[in-house]
């Protein structure tokens, strides 16, 4: 009889697509035949491990084998020692019982004089590691940093990373053995050992503080890009602990980016600048021009980390930013909508006095051609940059509604819930804005394409609330003989396609209006039934003092 290769396998796999499933629960029987069987080779039992490996990758369960797996990963041979640990590695989990076996496994592999046996061993820890593994097995792993083979050394730094997880006790007791890796003979060791501390600093900066001049030291003497982007990375998440740091750090830090030809190490070190070293300008200043660099760039990716990473400059240095006004205005036209709303993102830091309304204008014109969620954010950020800390840009109320009444009439925006929120808002406060306001009220009461768009859109209609509203709350600033007009549109029957909420502030504000003409007709009644259409439904009385 002759057992079924890996290679088999997979053949008779897709030569019988139609009917998988009972092939596969063939081939299992097979395998399990294979690996119960007291005659069979280590050979043949590691080869159905692997075909059991392969099949635990398309989705079937191979936990049923897992006893056999420690078999062979008990193997005398390299060859299939390697298989089973490959079994382990993609079956075991936290649940599998067989896994307190492995734990005298791993000790004697561990002292093996085969170095690439230990490195499986090591590899397999990695993925199977549990609480009981790793605090039964860190005195061991300890004991491999020490290892004269470098193969063995950066393999047991690595794996450390995986105990502190499970085993945190782990981390106070091995850290000396760790940091002295750090100052390796071999590269790659030291290189893990960057790797591990990168790792574990990301969750405590402040812990690893100490080590600091070990890193500056790597950081002027290694050439290893990859090696690099840790150091930089870990030192830009120490610089917020160590201001001394920041200024160590622009000296180095100026010559790689000079220098560096590597993108993915030139933008950890501007974002590394961005987020620790902000108060020096000159080294700001030099990430700022790199990464104009990178928004220019034809690659899509590099352009939206270019805008990523001025996002945090703008926080602290928003005028250096805003020199870049024009590039970052001109991706807006970007074909990807996610570097359009990462420049919109920019906009709320580069507008001052001076360049809003121009500002707010290149907004305007992409609302008229975007679409979708997009023309909504527009719209979003016109309002927010004209509105933000309390107006303190604003320089003209009157530009300000009329821009508002102006996005309340473009088809398809959808922000009237904050148009009218807007409106109010200005008419209200700015005294001197009132009589202009209520002129631009009395324009979209008045406009028929506009009241078209209100019945078919439930936000436009929001805009019809505050128009009403404020036109009845200041309508002693209606000019003489537009009362009458006033109240045609507040009366007019097609006010009922409006949203209710909608109907009762025209019908509470027309009695506004009503008392307002009242007043300001010197006493003469005026006719509503004419207003609401009725004809000659008589002229009311005005009302008593």
């Amino acid at each position: 009889m002759f057992e079924k290769t890996l290679s088999d396998l997979v053949k008779g796999i897709r030569s019988n697509k139609r009917r998988e499933a009972e092939f596969v629960s063939k081939c299992i029987a097979e395998i399990k035949d294979e690996l119960s069987s007291k005659d069979k080779s280590h050979s043949i039992k590691a080869t159905a491990v692997l075909k059991l490996a392969y099949l635990q990758m398309l989705g079937y369960d191979m936990q049923w084998a897992s006893f056999y797996i420690v078999e062979v990963m008990s193997s005398p041979g390299f060859a299939q020692k390697r298989l089973g640990y490959l079994g382990a590695s993609v079956s075991f989990n936290d649940d599998t019982e067989v896994v307190l076996l492995c734990t005298n496994m791993f000790k004697k592999d561990f002292q093996s004089p085969n170095p690439y046996e230990v490195g499986v061993a090591i590899n397999c820890l990695a993925n199977i590691c549990t609480v009981d593994l790793a605090r039964d097995l860190v005195a061991d792993v300890v004991s491999l940093m020490n290892s004269n083979r470098a193969y063995v050394r950066k393999k047991a730094v690595l794996v450390m990373y995986k105990i502190f997880l499970k085993f945190p006790d782990a981390l106070r007791p091995s850290f000396p053995k760790l940091k002295e890796k750090l100052e390796d003979r071999d590269s790659s060791a030291i290189s893990c050992a960057v790797n591990v501390i990168c790792e574990l600093a990301r969750k405590n900066p402040s812990n690893y503080l100490s080590l600091a001049p070990l890193f500056f030291k790597l950081l002027t003497v290694t050439s290893n890009n990859w090696m690099l982007i840790k150091i930089v990375k870990l030192l830009g998440a120490l610089c917020p602990l160590e201001p001394r740091l920041g200024k160590k750090l622009v000296e180095p830090l100026t010559n790689l980016i000079n220098t560096t030809p590597a993108k993915s190490l030139l933008y950890e070190a501007i974002h590394t600048v961005s987020v620790g070293m902000t108060p020096h300008l000159s080294i700001v200043q030099l990430s700022m021009e790199k990464l104009k660099g990178f928004v220019e760039d034809e690659d899509q990716n590099l352009k939206y980390l270019g805008l990523l990473a001025m996002g945090n400059f703008m926080k602290v240095h928003p005028r250096v930013v805003a020199e870049h006004k024009t590039m970052i205005l001109k991706c807006l036209n970007d074909e990807d909508i996610t570097i359009r709303h990462r420049a919109l993102d920019l906009v709320s830091g580069m507008v001052s006095k001076k360049n809003l309304m121009d500002i707010c204008r290149i907004l305007m014109d992409h609302v008229s051609t975007s679409e979708g969620s997009f023309r909504h954010d527009l719209v979003e950020k016109i309002i927010e940059v004209c509105s933000k800390e309390n107006y303190a840009c604003m320089t003209n109320f009157e530009w300000y509604i009329a821009t508002l009444c102006k996005l309340a009439r473009m088809p398809g925006v959808c922000n009237g819930h904050h148009l009218r929120q807007q409106l109010m808002d200005v008419i209200i406060r700015v005294r001197a804005v009132r009589p202009y306001g209520v002129k631009m009220m009395v324009e979209l009461l008045r406009d028929a394409d506009m009241f078209s768009q209100s019945s078919r859109d439930p936000t436009a209609a929001e805009v019809m609330y505050a128009a009403a509203w404020l036109v009845g709350e200041f309508s002693h600033f209606l000019e003489e003989g537009q009362h009458h007009a006033v109240l045609t549109a507040l009366l007019s029957a097609r006010v009922t396609s409006l949203p209710e909420h909608v109907q009762s502030v025209y019908l509470h504000n027309a009695l506004k209006v009503y008392v307002s003409a009242s007043k300001s007709s010197g006493g003469q009644g005026i006719s509503l039934g004419e207003a609401a259409g009725g004809g000659g439904g008589g002229s009311l009385p005005p009302p008593r003092p």
